[in-house]
């Protein structure tokens, strides 16, 4: 069992940030490019919410992998969890968890996977497939804080043009 958790913070309205994070197709686009990464919606419910099922297909440490991941539990403003329905994983949960701090969003990422194989998994895991997990979570997290951030500043600048129109 291995669990990977890396937080950031982003100069944004917690709005913002977890609307950005509500749609996965955003977060693939921000992963590292040797992974591959595309998600495809399978069943989309309302809001992206609870139900909503999603194909991941990439490459991760050189091997492709595909599974189906759900979202199973979505708190407005506060948590994402995810999890695979099938796949290369015995466990994979993704939990995206939101927190604001004086105008900013704390935004904590945590993957909690367990390899097949016991042993071998174990072995795999430690020499290899866990450092491509945290530099996902690590590249993906600055680039969503970039690109929110930019977003954010484009939100403001509108707002300053149109008070001074008036």
């Amino acid at each position: 069992m291995s669990i990977v958790t890396k937080s950031i913070i982003m100069n944004a309205p917690i709005e913002q940030v977890f609307m950005y994070y509500a749609r996965p197709e955003h977060i693939a686009g921000h992963f590292p490019e040797e992974a591959k990464m595309k998600v495809i919606p399978i069943k989309v419910t309302e809001g992206w919410g609870v139900g909503t099922v999603m194909r991941i297909i990439g490459e991760f440490g050189g091997r492709p992998m595909q599974w189906d991941s759900i979202t199973c539990e979505v708190t407005k403003n506060k948590k994402i969890v995810s999890k695979a329905l099938n796949g290369p994983f015995k466990k994979n949960v993704i939990t995206v968890k939101f927190e604001e701090i004086n105008n900013a969003t704390k935004v904590t990422f945590e993957v909690d996977y367990v390899l097949p194989y016991f042993i071998i998994g174990i072995i795999i895991d430690k020499l290899r497939l866990r450092k491509y997990v945290i530099k996902g979570i690590d590249v993906s997290l600055q680039e969503v804080k970039n690109a929110v951030e930019e977003k954010h500043k484009e939100t403001l600048e509108k707002e300053i043009t149109i008070k001074s129109e008036n």
